[in-house]
């Protein structure tokens, strides 16, 4: 427990650290960095790690897909964008072409499901976490692009932590034994009452101390907003659990127990960031259709 409470803390102050450098290239870098990290124990999972090239450029993309898009949304600079741009563009197309390169080249050996496994895990995750940097410098949600960002983390994190607890205290018909033993139904519904209850009160609370100097506290609690933060707050909880169950199912049939060891206490950070896979594009998804703030 110690170890992984360490481990925690050490997450946490790097997360504030990039947070507080947000504006910089700190966070796309950090963010490229933590793809390519999960790419990697992917890859793994299906000895994909054994393919140089092809492992190179899997990294390569996950890496790069934030940075571009990060260059790309930078209005104030017309270069800049043109270079994230082009980068953007030619990113998937080049990176397909190496992948089928290698596996055309090592056909004895590179298999089907590796180049399947690989080239989906790389455009997903990239993909997913790369929508992090749309959610704080993007047309629609820059003018609280830090509150999304935490919020779209937060997400799927609370939602772990409140079915922990609940589980732990009221937790006694398992939900999925069989991918994930310590799953219990009293979690799962605590967890997306935990998320709906804590989402109402950020949200309202963000839209009062956004507007204080001219909005009574008690005005942000409207019915509607209360209502699409709690519906947003539960669709999250129950996404966040397929995404850590589909990622349990992986390591099931592989046969491991972590994704990697990067994290002492708690695995790789696949292990961490499964279920964050799926929530951030929901997230971004729920607001576009729903707007709150």
């Amino acid at each position: 427990m110690r170890t992984r409470l360490i481990s925690s803390a050490v997450g946490l102050c790097v997360l504030f650290a990039v947070i507080l450098l947000r504006n910089t290239l700190v966070l796309p870098v950090i963010l490229g960095i933590v793809i390519a990290i999960i790419l990697y124990e992917l890859a793994k999972v299906v000895g994909g790690q054994q393919h140089k090239l092809a492992l190179c450029t899997v990294l390569s993309y996950g890496f790069l897909s934030p940075v571009s898009q990060y260059l790309l949304m930078q209005g104030t600079n017309e270069t800049i964008m043109q270079i994230g741009s082009m980068v953007k563009y030619l990113l998937l197309p080049v990176c397909l072409m190496l992948l089928f390169m290698d596996f055309v080249w090592h056909h004895e050996k590179f298999t089907v499901e590796q180049l399947g496994f690989m080239g989906g895990s790389m455009y997903a995750v990239s993909w997913s976490l790369t929508m992090l940097i749309t959610l704080c410098f993007g047309e629609d949600f820059c003018k609280h692009g830090l509150f999304h960002l935490i919020m779209a983390l937060g997400g799927a994190w609370i939602a772990d932590s409140g079915a922990y607890f609940c589980g732990v205290a009221m937790g006694k018909r398992k939900l999925c034994p069989k991918i994930s033993p310590k799953k219990t139904i009293e979690g799962f519904i605590g967890g997306i009452v935990c998320n709906a209850v804590v989402f109402v009160l950020i949200f309202m609370g963000n839209i009062w101390f956004t507007n204080r100097l001219e909005l009574h506290p008690l005005a942000a609690f409207t019915p509607m907003i209360a209502c699409k933060a709690a519906a947003l707050g539960a669709v999250l909880a129950v996404i966040s659990v397929i995404g850590d169950l589909s990622a349990s199912v992986i390591k099931r049939q592989k046969g491991i127990k972590d994704y990697g060891n990067i994290m002492p206490g708690h695995g790789g950070l696949m292990d961490r960031f499964d279920s964050v896979l799926f929530v951030v594009p929901a997230y971004s998804v729920f607001l576009t259709l729903f707007p709150i703030i």
